[in-house]
């Protein structure tokens, strides 16, 4: 489970921006449905983040998706002279050269751990990773790392014992936790399956239909996959996956050995009379669905299996090209006692405000209630020095200090400048009348 995730000195990031999973305790909105317990704690299923073009949105998906990718990675895929792919905040003086830096808090059965790093292009300046197995203990911590007068230090506490002994064998610019995984060290290696399977992150404009693809042919969510497509009024009755050449027509799957091979995607549709009476079925090319059907195909793999095994499933835009009834249907998914029973996590940016207001009937209040809780709504926004703040609208507070009541109008009063985080559009000067 993701508890907490935080960065600084990233892309637009200058100040440390924090996405908080935590459910606040003074809203007490549909606890049932949208949050879930982790001991005494109670975690959000999901998270929208909404702000203007620009405002930085998508930033904080590539800063996740960075810090995952160089934690599997960067004691395996990097040489010791290579730079870090780090880009630091570059429109202030005192941050284009300072170290950027991620922090997480998550759960990996029943411990949860913090861990934080610090990085220039060409080292790790600091790392850290604590331990916290009850509830009613401090963490543990399991080892320091810092960079001091070029000195690379490595602290490992009597906690981290199986990694004593491997500070000596970690690069500058690679981690620490990666190096102990790399050689074996059991709670690492945990940690750094945690961060392959538990989280995946899609972003981009073109979402890859691979892993749909893989989990449809080998059966494990064909019937899954398919009652989605169907649910979702796409008129595909069937698909034939078969392995080929096509660039234009297929997907790419697996890695390595198979890199190379395409996938070839047939749907399968009814063929009418001119009354209407179905009479046949026609196998059509994958591409000549439409955009809105090909990302619907991609993404229900990955919110099928994130809604079984209870993992965390991070989607950029996901409002584009779906449609708005659809996309209120996934987030319903999420946040519901019935659909998610695992703790699956949901966080996406979007545009799509008429979730904002959008109710949902609740049999245990017998009332209808926003879908979203306050604590779940996000906003990015940038400031005159384009610098990214995120806050949410359970912190927003108005000019006169007053918070945001739980029955306020949240689309109404984000589209008339609130809350913030809207593009304020100033004249066209092409479009003005010429005299």
């Amino acid at each position: 489970m993701l508890i907490r995730f935080s960065v600084q000195n990233f892309l637009s990031m200058r100040d440390r921006q924090t996405l908080d999973f935590t459910a606040v305790k003074t809203c007490k909105e549909r606890l049932n449905d949208n949050t879930f317990e982790l001991g005494s704690q109670r975690l959000l299923k999901s998270i929208a983040l909404y702000g203007a073009n620009a405002s930085g949105k998508s930033n904080m998906m590539t800063a996740f998706n960075f810090l995952k990718l160089f934690i599997i990675n960067s004691a395996k895929d990097t040489q010791s002279s290579e730079d870090i792919p780090v880009l630091p905040f570059l429109l202030c003086d005192t941050t284009m050269g300072a170290p950027s830096c991620f922090e997480i808090e998550f759960a990996v059965g029943k411990a949860q751990y913090r861990y934080g790093i610090e990085m220039t292009h060409s080292a790790v300046v600091q790392e850290w990773l604590f331990r916290n197995e009850t509830e009613k203990t401090k963490e543990t911590s399991l080892f320091r790392r810092a960079l001091y007068n070029n000195e690379d230090t490595i602290e490992v506490s009597s906690a981290f014992e199986e990694a004593k002994g491997i500070e000596d064998r970690t690069r500058a610019n690679a981690l620490f936790l990666s190096t102990c995984a790399l050689l074996a060290v059991k709670e690492a290696e945990a940690i750094i399956q945690y961060f392959t399977k538990s989280i995946n992150v899609l972003s981009g404009e073109t979402i890859s239909n691979g892993y749909s693809s893989q989990r449809f042919m080998d059966g494990s969510l064909r019937s899954d996959i398919l009652d989605l497509l169907k649910a979702a009024d796409t008129s595909i009755q069937d698909l034939t996956l078969t392995e080929g050449t096509s660039d234009s027509e297929g997907s790419e799957i697996g890695k390595s050995s198979r890199s190379n091979k395409r996938l070839d995607i047939l749907t399968h549709h009814r063929v009418y009379t001119k009354a209407g009476d179905a009479c046949g079925e026609l196998k059509l090319p994958f591409s000549l669905e439409s955009l809105g059907t090909r990302k619907l195909f991609a993404l229900a793999g990955p919110i099928i299996d994130t809604l079984q095994n209870g993992r965390i499933l991070f989607i950029d835009e996901m409002d584009s090209r779906i449609h708005p009834i659809l996309t209120r249907n996934i987030v319903k998914l999420f946040n519901s006692a019935k659909a998610n029973q695992t703790g699956a996590q949901l966080f996406f940016n979007t545009h799509d405000t008429n979730l904002l207001s959008y109710k949902v009937y609740n049999p245990s209040t017998e009332k209808e209630e926003l879908l979203f809780r306050r604590d779940q709504i996000y906003f990015s926004e940038k400031d005159k020095t384009e610098a990214t703040h995120v806050y949410s609208l359970i912190e927003f507070k108005d000019e006169s200090g007053r918070t945001v009541r739980n029955d306020a109008s949240f689309e109404k009063d984000y589209f008339g400048g609130h809350y913030g985080a809207i593009p304020y559009i100033g004249l066209f000067p092409f479009a003005e009348e010429k005299t």
